[in-house]
């Protein structure tokens, strides 16, 4: 019996059976005897090769070949003949012609094409999320409208509460001049210009209402320090709200803030120039302790800006009073200034003030901000920015009355 139609393959294996004779070289791999390699062929028969069912009805197998080489002419036709129509030839429709039967390789082109049916329907599939993905949605221009005008109305009211309180601060007349402007600048502290120009690059995410072409008409500006110290410092001050709200330890937070707010001040000094001159402060800053009563912080702010009140009181008092040009007794050589406070409480920052020109003041409440807020995290920081320069610049404007301080070549921050 021949063997079965191999693939060629790469390597040693038993070749198929020659037609006209045995080869003339066997491997040593295949059985020597005649008797062993028929048992061997008789096996590869019957596990490998295909049942008659499976085979093509219209194909000629190798065995009629051998078959129509031995009968030959007349007697080779008809064994064909036979074998292809079959035992029961003489009982075939006329309608089962050779066209009408389907072989059973059909079948497996079938399966093949719903395989590849599968495969281009979920390619399409595919193409069609792809195509989904790609489509960018439509951008509703009227909405984005009509959220940035209610966003203009909301701030716009903001904007008139705030005034409002400004003016009925204004019309008490009990506060103290510097008290307003402070009051002012921290309510407003988002609707003007509050640093220079050139900082925009610096801070390319801020609104630009924000910044003025002219430094000396903002607040936060730098006088005697380079401009990138300045930027460097008012940085630090706006980042501490992201630092801030990812710790969860109170203590943790209020250090952070002192620290940076310390690092703040030393700036204006330098700034201001007068960081290496005798002058007495005019900025307190208190920090309270992990679970520290609220009123012992209190008492600790007042007691602090009390006794600065009174150095400056003791500091500018004249000798012997005088009556000055409209006939008001003058005791000192300059009005004590108002003083500020800032109390640093977990995350929380109180700003106050104290007038030191009056013994029996007391300290008043200007505003309090929570870096916890990260929403008004940078405005809290420029909160924090505005109290420093509105101190340095009081001691800038008498600076020119300061004496130098011969201590300060010894100190290394100087």
């Amino acid at each position: 019996m021949p063997d079965p139609k191999r693939r060629r393959t790469i390597g040693p294996g038993t070749p198929s059976k020659a037609l006209n004779g045995d080869h003339a070289y066997q491997p040593f791999s295949e059985p020597r005897s005649e008797k062993a390699q028929v048992a061997l062929y008789s096996r590869l028969s019957t596990k490998y090769l295909s049942s008659s069912l499976s085979k093509n009805p219209l194909k000629r197998s190798r065995e009629d070949d051998d078959e129509g080489e031995q009968l030959g002419g007349e007697e080779a036709g008809m064994a064909i003949n036979s074998d292809s129509m079959g035992e029961d030839s003489g009982s075939l429709d006329p309608e089962d012609s050779p066209s009408q039967i389907t072989p059973r390789y059909n079948d497996d082109e079938e399966e093949d094409g719903e395989d590849s049916g599968d495969e281009d329907g979920e390619a399409s599939e595919d193409e069609e999320v792809f195509d989904d993905e790609e489509v960018d949605e439509p951008v509703d221009e009227d909405a984005t409208a009509r959220e940035k005008v209610e966003e203009y109305l909301a701030r716009q009211a903001e904007l008139a509460l705030k005034k409002d309180a400004i003016a009925e601060v204004k019309q008490q007349g009990t506060w103290h001049p510097d008290e307003v402007y402070l009051f002012e600048r921290l309510s407003l502290r988002s609707y003007e210009a509050l640093i220079p120009q050139e900082w925009q690059i610096d801070f390319g995410t801020l609104p630009g209402d924000l910044f003025d072409q002219d430094k000396d008409k903002v607040l936060i500006n730098h006088n005697c320090c380079p401009s990138s110290h300045g930027v460097k410092a008012l940085q630090a001050l706006l980042g501490l709200g992201t630092r801030v709200k990812y710790l969860s330890d109170e203590a943790t937070a209020t250090r952070s803030i002192d620290r940076a707010l310390k690092a703040y001040i030393k700036w204006t000094e330098r700034d201001g120039g007068y960081i290496k001159k005798r002058f007495l402060p005019v900025l307190t800053v208190v920090t309270g302790k992990p679970n520290q009563p609220t009123d012992r912080i209190s008492k600790a702010i007042t007691n602090q800006m009390q006794l600065a009140a009174k150095q400056h009181r003791d500091h500018l008092h004249l000798p012997e009073p005088f009556t000055n040009e409209v006939g008001d007794v003058e005791i000192y050589r300059r009005q004590p200034p108002l003083l500020y406070g800032i109390i640093i409480a977990q995350s929380i920052t109180i700003y106050v003030t104290l007038d030191s020109s009056k013994p029996e003041a007391k300290l008043r409440h200007i505003a309090h901000f929570d870096f916890k807020e990260v929403k008004m995290a940078v405005w809290n920081g420029f909160a924090l920015a505005i109290i420093c320069c509105v101190a340095r610049n009081y001691l800038m404007s008498i600076k020119d009355e300061l004496e130098e301080d011969d201590e300060s070549s010894s100190d290394p921050d100087a």
